[in-house]
């Protein structure tokens, strides 16, 4: 019986039909259907991570995030004096007693000494241009994605009258 419903043809293949309202799009009244580069994972995917405002949202903070992990790695690495922080070398402070705690303060380098190291170490200035191309390009990355979640939002919102 339910075969008898469907119209002829379909067993064959199943296509994706969109329905367009009629209207002008933009603000030059130019009426254009369906964007070519809009495919239906994609507009999955927009739904999927809650719309425009979330998607900018993350991918910002994503790019903050790698920021902070290379900032605060490349402090880490250069401008701390663990041998003071653990102890196997004395503070030299005359104000402080011998077997005094040691603090995180009392083991961070001067910033003269911490750029002086940083500027010693090939390797990791090497990773760190590296570092800035991998941000540059996750930067293109989430520009180009976002220009198309808003061809994605302009297309919910006029094409389908899903508002934001």
């Amino acid at each position: 019986d339910c075969e008898e419903d469907s119209p002829p043809g379909e067993e064959e293949e199943e296509q994706l039909l969109l329905h367009v309202t009629e209207g002008p799009t933009g603000t030059g009244g130019v009426h254009h259907p369906f964007i070519a580069s809009l495919t239906p994972p994609h507009i999955y995917q927009f739904h999927q991570r809650n719309g425009f405002a979330c998607v900018l949202l993350s991918d910002v903070l994503e790019l903050v995030q790698f920021l902070f992990v290379v900032t605060f790695s490349t402090f880490l690495l250069c401008c701390v004096d663990y041998d003071v922080l653990f102890a196997t070398r004395p503070l030299n402070h005359s104000h402080v007693p011998e077997r005094a705690k040691v603090t995180l303060p009392d083991a961070v380098l001067p910033a003269p000494q911490c750029a002086r190291r940083l500027r010693g170490s090939g390797w990791l200035l090497f990773l760190l241009v590296l570092a800035g191309a991998v941000w540059l390009c996750r930067l293109v990355t989430a520009l180009r994605r976002l220009v198309g979640y808003w061809e994605i939002r302009s297309f919910y919102i006029r094409a389908l009258g899903i508002p934001a």
